[in-house]
């Protein structure tokens, strides 16, 4: 699993053996929301587990890059299996997995906090 980073329900500073478990725990659920593809069948309710589909969809983001708007709603269309790409864009945006100018004409993956 990706580092986590600042902001979200576990700092990476502060994370205990119990949340490590948990974290696996929720990774193993989330296996179910895949399709053989590999793409994301449904958006998971639980926020933990959002969290760490979201992180796996923002992995496919190349920190040195910047993308287009189009490009960004490709890769995650190519992460889903469901319709809803601006719902999955709009959380990484909030999670601060992704940053975007403020015009949205550009968007790039946040960087990993040490």
């Amino acid at each position: 699993m990706p580092p986590l980073r600042k902001g979200f329900i576990m700092e990476k500073t502060v994370m205990t053996e119990k949340t490590e478990k948990t974290t696996e725990e929720y990774e193993k659920k989330l296996k179910a929301y895949y399709d053989e593809a590999g793409r994301l069948t449904q958006y998971p309710s639980k926020r933990p587990m959002r969290i760490l589909a979201l992180t796996k969809i923002a992995d496919q983001f190349d920190p040195s890059r910047k993308y287009t708007e189009k490009e960004v709603n490709e890769i995650i269309r190519a992460n889903i299996a469901f319709g809803d790409i601006e719902l999955v864009r709009r959380e990484m945006f909030q999670y601060r997995l992704i940053d975007r100018l403020r015009d949205g004409s550009a968007y790039w993956r946040e960087e990993t906090g040490a």
